[in-house]
């Protein structure tokens, strides 16, 4: 029954059309569909970071992306890029067809692993299995869009695939070759985890999956050290600039995170860690994927339904109870139901199982928040067959629990949005307000609502401090920032201007009286871009005085 996984059969031509030409090409086209991104993050740093990376920005305006300002602009590049020179809907395409491109990766990996125990057949199930993975709530809410989580998929899926690829030659094979194909995958993983430091936790889930391979104890030791260091090689190509410049302008190459060990004076003491999500005591978290099922705000800022990743925890457990069942039967018994070993063991099943397992307990431990692991959501379909085919012996009892998984987590799928508007002439439509003296204008910005994204199509004299934020705000302990603005704002001797959403206007006040500044309501403008169409609260424009020294 068992082949070498180093002898596959050949996927068919029609297959590898489809996989990848059709499907981008279909992710692309579904991106128009589903309308333009307008997301909260899209509006916040997504095309302000990039902008102020490229034009020197980051230390001429303060913070106005709050915290998101001092994240790695490196991934956001190419899309202010594709927008700064190409209609919208083209924009869209092209981040749909990127992303589409984690349905060939998923279908390769899926042939891999199930060519063992399929054959021939292997071509039309995996595609429909890898199908199933592209198909889940969380990957399809963020195409189109530049949330990125399931951009920086490709990378971890092909360190993946490397890994699978080689699999075979894990346990006997030549050190120096072998070693290279396992550094080469952990670079791959490090890349992506260096675009986006939440996707770490895969790098953290495939090194330790290396100590279960069919192999010895020093090899596998070997293994996922080498792994390590390919990690470590791929963030510092991606993140090892941004980090250096982190840590000389802050003593902090995390900067703000983990300024409760670094310590910096520009931030507050803190982790400013996003904890809203962790789940509170053990019994939470052993039932964390039946909870947010139940009630996804555990987990998202916004409503989905997607039973797939629930579903291959309850297999898991149900795998672990029957593994211990085994172990009090007896001997003739457990060879019946253990005729599936050979193929777990050996097709690299139980290694991509358990670098998922620990990347999970990664995810509940540091973030707990459901788009981080949407490379889970897309592999648990593969998962959930890998577990069927351990518990059922029986084929025809195996093809019906997998199509009955297969009609339920499809049948009970509920997408969710981050926020979307029709396509436009324009991505932002932003429409800046006639100024009369740009070269002498400061502008304030107060408030938590996003709005970094203005500031690009403002002129470049025009300097913009976050004088109140998620990260900054008048207080009674204020951080580096905070009293860098008060001094450039007080040395200031041109106009002064500021921008806030409309509901925030007490908030706005507030700030600018901290500033001896007060608001001139009778002289704003409103600001409607495109961008904003589903929004009902305009950002208001207005200019700020000084307020008038009591006698």
């Amino acid at each position: 029954m068992d082949r070498p996984t180093d002898h596959l059969p050949q996927i068919p031509r029609l297959f590898r059309v489809t996989a990848w030409l059709i499907m981008p090409a279909a992710f692309g086209v579904l991106a128009i569909a589903m309308g333009q991104d307008a997301g909260w993050d899209l509006r916040n740093y997504h095309f302000y970071n990039p902008y102020a990376f490229l034009h020197g920005r980051m230390d001429y305006d303060i913070v106005p992306a709050q915290v998101a300002n001092f994240y790695n602009p490196i991934l956001y590049v190419p899309f202010y890029a594709m927008v700064s020179n190409l209609p919208p809907k083209v924009v869209g395409f092209l981040l749909g067809a990127v992303q589409g491109l984690n349905f060939p990766v998923l279908f390769s990996i899926a042939h891999r692993l199930l060519a063992p125990l399929h054959g021939r057949k292997a071509a039309p199930f995996g595609f429909v299995i890898a199908l199933a993975g592209v198909l889940g709530a969380g990957n399809l809410s963020e195409v189109g869009t530049m949330s990125a989580d399931n951009i920086v998929s490709l990378l971890v899926l092909v360190s993946l695939l490397i890994v699978l690829a080689n699999y075979a030659r894990l346990s006997c094979a030549p050190y120096p070759g072998v070693l290279a194909r396992v550094a080469g995958a952990g670079v791959v993983a490090g890349l992506a985890a260096g675009l986006k430091q939440p996707t770490a936790i895969f790098a953290v889930g495939l090194c330790a999956a290396f100590l279960v391979v069919p192999a010895s104890p020093k090899r596998r030791v070997l293994y996922a050290l080498w792994f390590g260091l390919g990690v470590l090689a791929g963030i510092s190509i991606t993140d090892g600039y941004w980090m250096y410049r982190l840590w000389v302008k802050f003593g902090n190459p995390l900067f703000p995170y983990f300024n409760d060990l670094f310590q910096s004076p520009m931030a507050t003491i803190g982790t400013y860690r996003d904890e809203r999500f962790l789940p509170r005591g053990v019994i939470e978290a052993v039932l964390f994927p039946l909870i947010f099922t139940a009630d996804p705000s555990h987990t998202a800022e916004i409503y989905f339904r997607d039973l797939r990743i629930p579903l291959l925890y309850s297999l898991l457990m149900a795998l672990a109870f029957h593994a211990i069942l085994r172990l009090r039967l007896a001997p003739g018994f457990r060879h019946k139901t253990h005729n599936m070993e050979p193929y777990l063991s050996g097709s690299g099943a139980g290694f991509m199982l358990t670098a998922g397992v620990v990347s999970y307990l990664a995810w509940l431990k540091l973030f707990a928040l459901y788009r981080y692991i949407v490379v889970i959501e897309m592999l648990a379909p593969i998962g959930i067959w890998l577990v069927l085919v351990r518990l059922f012996a029986n084929h025809r009892i195996r093809m019906a629990a997998g199509l009955i998984a297969l009609v339920l987590v499809l049948a009970t799928l509920r997408l969710g949005t981050w926020g979307r508007v029709p396509w436009g002439d324009d991505y932002f439509g932003v429409t800046p307000p006639a100024l009369s003296d740009p070269d002498q204008t400061m502008v304030l910005m107060a408030g938590v609502d996003p709005m970094a994204y203005v500031i690009p199509f403002f002129p470049q004299t025009i300097r913009f401090l976050r004088i109140q934020s998620y990260f900054t705000g008048p207080s009674d302990r204020p951080n580096g920032y905070d009293r860098l603005m008060h001094q450039l704002v007080a040395q200031h001797s041109g106009p002064l201007y500021i921008l806030y959403r409309s509901y925030e206007q007490d908030t706005a006040r507030a700030a600018l009286q901290a500033y001896g500044l007060q608001l001139q309501l009778g002289h704003c403008q409103a600001l409607r871009p495109h961008i904003e169409a589903g929004l009902k609260d305009p950002l208001l424009f207005c200019p700020a005085i000084r307020q008038e020294r009591k006698e």
